[in-house]
């Protein structure tokens, strides 16, 4: 492998374990209702924030293999975890305004961002 191949990849997996490490996050966030204090509201830890911290573990998994089906699998994982996010402020389970609101929409962002940026490696997966 040329070095030059190996700096290319450097990208998708910093993106695949900064999803993975998110994920551990948001699952930690499920069991406990708040890491790190992060909330300016404690969440009553909601099975749901489990299972899109999953989603996010899953998509960097996915993003690992470096293979194009395993690409389109993690970008459909993180696009779960955007409607997630939907859904949080669609129950309650998060507040529609104020700071966390702000965190919520930030992290929907992040998450969109992971989207695009592997998309537009598309011709690095095999």
């Amino acid at each position: 492998m040329k070095p030059m191949n190996r700096a290319r990849h450097l990208g998708i997996t910093a993106v695949a374990i900064f999803a993975i490490i998110v994920g551990i996050g948001e699952m930690i966030v499920g069991f406990t209702g708040n890491f790190l204090g992060i909330l300016s509201t404690p969440l009553m830890p909601p099975s749901s924030t489990i299972i899109i911290g999953l989603f996010y573990i899953l998509g960097g998994l996915s993003f690992l293999t470096m293979r194009k089906r395993g690409a389109a699998l993690g970008m459909i994982f993180v696009a779960a975890v955007l409607l997630g996010r939907a859904h949080f402020v669609a129950t309650g389970i998060s507040p529609a305004s104020g700071n966390d609101a702000i965190k919520i929409i930030i992290s929907g962002v992040i998450a969109l961002a992971i989207i695009v940026y592997v998309s537009s490696q598309w011709d690095k997966f095999n």
